[in-house]
């Protein structure tokens, strides 16, 4: 339900999130949902004409990159997604994966030292003050221990839980404004934000991050061809991560990987299988699998990162799943679509032969 409380408490958040989105020509995003009424900004701000010399697909990225992690988040998840957006999109949000402008070194060094409690000095023998790369939530930082181990220092960045509980807070009013149109029953918004405040707040505990990669490291022990990087333990908390550093070719990074003499067709069935395992069979997998989180190494072997975000299945889920793939590789239309049907994600009443 829409909380009038909220809404006040966060206007000024609100009055941000309009102008960004307005000024980048999305303002007509606002108006559908009708908080340019509630907004108190006058309503030429809503029709502004975007720069014309930059694409709408940088625009959206731009409007985003604006708004801080929390969108930035959003627009990575899209990224992932070309079901739902044309190529120049996909193109352009990938940017959010780890090129997101980073913040100041001395913001990162002061919280380093708060976290581990002594000088950073005492802990590496080196660390680098320009990030290797930056996200949504984090930048990562090369380093070496005292006894020479290549590492990387993950650091989430400052001054973001505010702002992150101030944009989950709206989304979560605007999701329950939309459900009440067509689109809400098609897509249940309540829902979706839920489940991404859920995985978000997880997302920023890194003693929860390090803890999943020992858990995928446990349940891939007889996996040759997935590699997953040692956590540094005495040098993690909840806000910094240290983690073995691993070098390889970006997943889809396709003229680097046959410079290299990969085979891809190897890196594909690799991939399959190890989606297969954890999915079907663990029923805890990496939720946030873009390709700023997968390189390609020697041996055609697959170094997975980031564990911030990842997904449990329940049983009956994951026996649904399997009967799902079990009729999709026998290429079984009509169990395909009964299963489907079966599992929801199709209306009973939808013509069925049409689906088939």
């Amino acid at each position: 339900m829409f909380s009038s409380f909220r809404y006040i408490r966060n206007l000024p958040r609100y009055q941000r999130i309009a102008r960004v989105l307005a000024q980048h020509g999305f303002g007509y995003l606002l108006e559908a949902t009708r908080l340019d009424r509630r907004l108190g900004i006058p309503r030429r701000i809503f029709h502004q004409e975007p720069d014309v010399h930059v694409a709408p697909a940088e625009h959206l990225r731009l409007a985003l990159e604006e708004l801080g992690p929390t969108f930035i988040k959003i627009g990575q998840i899209l990224s992932t997604r070309p079901d739902l957006l044309p190529p120049e999109y996909i193109a352009e949000l990938s940017k959010l994966q780890d090129a997101v402008p980073p913040a100041p070194w001395d913001e990162i060094h002061a919280i380093i030292r708060t976290e581990l409690k002594c000088e950073i000095e005492e802990l590496f023998a080196e660390i680098e003050p320009e990030p290797m790369a930056a996200a949504s939530l984090a930048q990562v930082h090369a380093a070496h221990l005292k006894d020479g181990s290549p590492v990387v220092v993950k650091v989430q960045r400052p001054h973001i839980l505010e702002t992150i509980h101030a944009d989950l807070e709206i989304l979560h009013d605007l999701a329950s404004l939309v459900q009440k149109t067509p689109l809400g029953e098609m897509y249940n918004p309540v829902e979706v934000v839920s489940d991404f405040a859920f995985t978000l707040m997880n997302e920023l505990d890194y003693l929860r991050e390090g803890r999943n990669a020992d858990r995928f490291r446990q349940n891939f022990a007889d996996e040759s061809h997935l590699y997953i990087p040692r956590v540094y333990w005495e040098y993690t908390t909840s806000h910094v991560l240290v983690l073995e550093w691993i070098r390889g070719i970006k997943i889809d990074d396709i003229a680097a990987l046959d410079a290299a003499g990969y085979d891809r067709k190897k890196i594909a069935l690799h991939s399959a299988r190890i989606i297969i395992k954890e999915v079907l069979e663990d029923g805890f997998f990496h939720a946030d699998p873009h390709p700023g989180n997968l390189v390609v190494m020697p041996g055609e072997v697959i170094g997975a990162m980031d564990f911030g975000m990842v997904g449990y299945l329940h049983e009956r889920d994951r026996t649904q799943l399997i009967r799902l793939y079990i009729v999709s590789i026998s290429l079984d239309a009509n169990g395909i679509a009964a299963q489907l049907i079966q599992m929801g994600f199709v209306r009973r009443s939808l013509d069925r032969s049409a689906l088939e």
